[in-house]
């Protein structure tokens, strides 16, 4: 009967190891998890204020444009009356 205790008793240690070890490398990949989260939320926000960089930079390029095009018409205007 001790021989199959003491079985018993290396069978429940083995499972203590196992569950210990277990939870440890599942807080490791909690930790990992939650990292890459956190991670992919930065990038979330920098693309987001990048966007917006871009956009504001499309609209002044746009803007530029429509005042060069209005120069140029002047400026062909002035040739004409010149001419």
């Amino acid at each position: 009967m001790n021989e199959k205790a003491q079985e018993l008793e290396r069978l429940v240690e083995g499972i203590v190891t196992s569950y210990t070890e277990l939870k440890k490398e599942n807080e490791k990949l909690w930790n990992e998890l939650n990292q890459a989260i956190e991670r992919i939320s930065q990038l979330e926000r920098e693309k987001n204020h990048l966007e917006a960089i871009l956009k504001n930079n499309e609209e002044v390029i746009n803007k530029l444009i429509v005042r060069v095009k209005d120069l140029m018409r002047i400026l062909e205007v002035s040739e004409h009356e010149e001419g």
